[in-house]
């Protein structure tokens, strides 16, 4: 099996919990994902559980990782694999499941030897408590280091004593991968943006300038007392995600749940997402523009409101969303709201850098939906704003 440097390392770790703060292509998933494959076919009766913040992200992240990069080398010594439970049976007895709790309660249940949470920032400290002390033996957690979150404060910090001296830590970029091609390696380094650079090219913990939505908090699940809720979205077709937002509306506050990051859906699909997701008949979805799929939402029955849109509107709508103490949820939404930054110009006379008030072009699509959401609600809804 062809492994980083890394892949050594860990193997002589005694420490039950593992930490792996990494960059851009550290190769840190993988490596991670190639140092369980291995335990589970020279250990015989282990139960390896790797998690993430939803099925999906899972499906797409570390279950897409471990076929491409670990099957090929463990595949003569696996006896079966459950599809519909993401499980693979090794003929030792040992087991890699590839599982999405629920919440802290369906997390309590099960018991296993090793544990690898990956993107450990999009998951809350009180589901790792609960994963953790269930493990018997080891716990991964990696993630990349866009702010400070529970790993630094109730463990690398010492926030909560129970970690004292449980832990052994790696900081990682791209440079300790040493598989990368060169361009890659290259495109780290030349990276002008100094916080963006410090996040993804050498792996240390940041706060990125200049956020959008830097008001924003991670929460672990929607409430449910809400006086309302909305909809957002914004449409992907072939490569670009359609992004779906549920709004939950609560005097000056909202919430915002990521429902959907996908491409190429139709209106059927849609509105299925959103039904299982709890949509009402009354609540209304705010479009962006895109008369056909309105057209064939409408006739499913599904309440459609086009986006206020025009000259101005993006900014405009970035402004009203900062009037409210802002709450999300979602792995994705993560991804965006700690990339989603104004354009920056350089001043011609002082050479410093400044912030304009126009948001970047990008990977915003979530942020996209919930402005449109947001936005237009209150412009048609004028009381209590």
């Amino acid at each position: 099996m062809i492994t980083t440097p890394l892949f050594l390392k860990l193997k002589e770790v005694t420490k039950k919990i593992i930490i792996l703060q990494g960059g851009g292509d550290a190769g840190k998933t993988v490596t991670a994902l190639q140092y369980l494959g291995d335990k589970a076919r020279t250990n015989k009766n282990l139960i390896i559980t790797v998690t993430a913040n939803s099925l999906p992200n899972l499906k797409r992240g570390a279950l897409t990782s471990f076929k491409r990069y670990v099957l090929p080398y463990v595949k003569q010594s696996i006896e079966s694999y459950n599809k519909q439970e993401n499980t693979y049976y090794f003929k030792n007895g040992s087991l890699i499941e590839f599982k999405s709790f629920n919440d802290e309660l369906d997390a309590r249940g099960s018991e296993r030897d090793y544990l690898f949470m990956n993107e450990a920032n999009s998951q809350q400290y009180s589901m790792f408590w609960q994963l953790n002390r269930k493990t018997r033996i080891q716990t991964i957690l990696d993630y990349n280091p866009t702010s400070t979150f529970w790993v630094h404060t109730n463990i690398i910090e010492g926030g909560e004593a129970e970690y004292k001296g449980t832990w052994k830590y790696f900081q990682l970029d791209h440079r300790h991968n040493p598989f990368l091609p060169a361009d890659v390696h290259n495109s780290y380094e030349s990276m002008s943006d100094p916080d963006l650079f410090k996040v993804y090219a050498r792996g240390e913990t940041g706060k990125v300038s200049g956020l959008i939505f830097g008001h924003f908090v991670n929460i672990e699940s929607m409430p449910t007392d809400c006086e309302r809720y909305i909809w957002g979205i914004d449409y992907g077709y072939t490569n670009d995600p359609t992004a779906i937002v549920k709004v939950g509306i609560k005097g000056r506050e909202r919430y915002y749940q990521e429902i959907c990051y996908e491409p190429g859906l139709s209106a059927v699909h849609i509105k299925q997402l959103m039904d299982n997701a709890g949509r009402k008949p009354t609540e209304t979805l705010y479009s962006e523009i895109d008369n056909e799929m309105i057209l064939q939402l409408r006739k499913l029955g599904v309440s459609v409101t086009q986006a206020k849109k025009g000259p101005g509107s993006r900014v405009a709508g970035i402004s009203k969303m900062k009037e409210f103490a802002s709450y999300y949820v979602g792995a994705n939404f993560d991804k965006e709201i700690m990339n989603y930054k104004y354009v920056t110009v350089t001043d011609s006379l002082t050479g410093k850098t400044i912030l304009t008030n126009e948001p970047m072009d990008g990977n915003d699509h979530l942020c996209q939906a919930a402005t449109y959401a947001t936005y237009t609600d209150t412009f048609y809804h004028r009381a209590g704003y």
